[in-house]
Order: C-alpha cells, then sequence, then structure tokens
C-alpha cells in the first residue's frame, strides 16, 4: 500500500520540493476514495469490498465506516472509515449528487462570503460554510466512534472529497486540525473556490509548508473557475493540473495560468461539464460513478 507515508516523513520541508513530492499512484489512491461516497448502493463499502474500495489500495476495518447523509434529499454525503493497517482514518467528501445542476446553481447562488473566525480577515463562500457547520458535528462524533478521537494515538486524518466536497475539504481541515486532530495529507479534486485572499493565505500558511496538500484540477473544467476571482475568491495551494493528453504539471501558487487558469472564458467553459467528472487517475475515467459491487475475491486484501 503506498498512498500514506510515516509521519516523520511529513517534516520535510513542503514548499521547496512540491513537484517532487506529487506522485500520480497516491493521486489515484486517493481519487478512489473519493469516489466511492457517490455509490448509492453502500452495502459493499460497509464491508469495503467494492470494486472502487479495493482500487483505492487502502484497507478500511470494516465495523469502523460509517457514512453520514445530510441536506435535502442527502445533498451532502461523508465517508469516515478507520484505517486498517496503520494508524489514522480517512474522511471522504461526496460530491454533489446531481452535478449538472449544482454547477448550474453555483453560477447563480448567492455567494456573497461570510465572516469566517478560524483565522483574521477571512471570508468563505457563505453556501459552503453552511454546509459545513451543519455536518461538523456529526463528523467529530463519528471519528470518535470508529477510533480516531483527537487525544488518542489514531488522532492522524487522510481528508479528500470531489467538487462540493473538495470545498468541504478546505473548510474541515480548518476546524479538525483547531479541534486537536493532525491532518496528514490530503488530494482534493476540482475544488471551486472556497474563499478570499486572506482565507487562501491562512489556508496555506497552516497547512502546506509542513505536508503535502494537492488540489487537483482537469481539462476545461468550469468548477475550479467558480467562484470568480472577481467576486474575491482565490484558490488554495497546491494545484496540480492535468492536460487534454494527461500530462500534468504543478502550479505551487494560488492562481497560475500555467495550469487551469490558462483557460478564462467561463461562459465557454461551462460547455466543458463533461471534465468536471472525468478523470485519468481512475480505471473507469469517471470519480462521479465508481463501481460500487464487490471486487473479485483475488484482489480483495
Amino acid at each position: 500500500m503506498h498512498l500514506f507515508w510515516v509521519w516523520s516523513a511529513l517534516l520535510v520541508p513542503f514548499a521547496s520540493s512540491q513537484v517532487y513530492l506529487y506522485d500520480p499512484k497516491i493521486a489515484h489512491d486517493f481519487a478512489a476514495l473519493a469516489s466511492v461516497p457517490y455509490c448509492h448502493d453502500i452495502q459493499h463499502v460497509m464491508n469495503w469490498t467494492c470494486s472502487t474500495c479495493v482500487e483505492s489500495n487502502t484497507p478500511l476495518v470494516p465495523g469502523k465506516i460509517r457514512i453520514i447523509d445530510s441536506g435535502t434529499r442527502n445533498a451532502t454525503r461523508v465517508m469516515i472509515g478507520r484505517l486498517r493497517d496503520q494508524k489514522g482514518c480517512v474522511v471522504s467528501f461526496r460530491g454533489s449528487d446531481n452535478v449538472e445542476n449544482w454547477v448550474r446553481n453555483l453560477q447563480i447562488w448567492e455567494i456573497h462570503p461570510s465572516t469566517y473566525h478560524e483565522c483574521e480577515g477571512c471570508r468563505v463562500h457563505s453556501g459552503f460554510h453552511m454546509i459545513w457547520q451543519n455536518i461538523e458535528d456529526s463528523i467529530l462524533a463519528a471519528l470518535n466512534e470508529v477510533g480516531c478521537d483527537q487525544a488518542g494515538e489514531d488522532n492522524l486524518l487522510y481528508i479528500t472529497g470531489h467538487s462540493l466536497g473538495a470545498a468541504l475539504t478546505h473548510l474541515a481541515m480548518f476546524s479538525l486540525d483547531t479541534a486537536g486532530w493532525k491532518i496528514a495529507k490530503t488530494y482534493s479534486f476540482e475544488a471551486p473556490r472556497v474563499g478570499n485572499k486572506e482565507f487562501a493565505d491562512a489556508f496555506n500558511d497552516r497547512f502546506t509548508r509542513s505536508f503535502p496538500v494537492f488540489r487537483i484540477t482537469h481539462r476545461k473544467d468550469p468548477v475550479p473557475h467558480l467562484p470568480p476571482m472577481s467576486f474575491g475568491y482565490t484558490h488554495v495551494q497546491a494545484e496540480i493540473f492535468y492536460n487534454s493528453t494527461n500530462a500534468w504539471n504543478v502550479c505551487p501558487g494560488t492562481e497560475d495560468s500555467k495550469c487551469a487558469d490558462q483557460y478564462w472564458d467561463l461562459p465557454a467553459l461551462l460547455l466543458h461539464g463533461g471534465d468536471h467528472c472525468s478523470t485519468p487517475l481512475l480505471s473507469n475515467g469517471d470519480i462521479c460513478n465508481p463501481d460500487c459491487q464487490p471486487a473479485s475475491r483475488d484482489l480483495i486484501v
């Protein structure tokens, strides 16, 4: 299993060596973990035998997996699971269950930022913030239930999410870190912008200086361009951009024209909504449609 490093390795200074630390194999494993919460039938998720579960190369403990559904028609879902072979837990945030509607709504939502008290001068998207506040207590309780309480030895968290789930990943990291958990690593996928420059700067100062934080974007997906920068929003670091040939590039800055920002015509990008779920990192090429059926027995470890 190559998803996680020993904790001591995380002490290597990150900002000066991002290009060397990004590993597509680890990104693949996190992409599978981000895909699993899209399963409608969770029977084989709960015993961690689903094909995408196995593709993640990350064994979890059956019986120590929780699914949290929240919002109208379970609009938000979070999967929490205790790692089988090492200390810590995985927290995976699903994106919207109706991606096309969510992208359309993100265009027209009231996107006035609200004050974010985790950092001075920070303001974040009020809709994302409200969703996080509605599920925070349930997540804290679930972490304790599976044995990853902040005061114990299993207080390491590996966090991922796609789309709306990626936005929640970035907000959750602040709250969970403040509450005493240790964020070990995070890969997020197709994240929208979450907050203002002060939020991005505080995020980068708190997290990206000491361990890998990667925000992965793909082709002409419109979501990483929303909400627009003209509304005062800025991305967090560091971006990994996959182009149309599936070659990738590291952009350590918050907004970089060598990565997704090379595409700036938002109305034109909205025609490329299919890029939001497609990914070169997974065997089926679609992060929003995992294989939820059981894997063949010779693949289950």
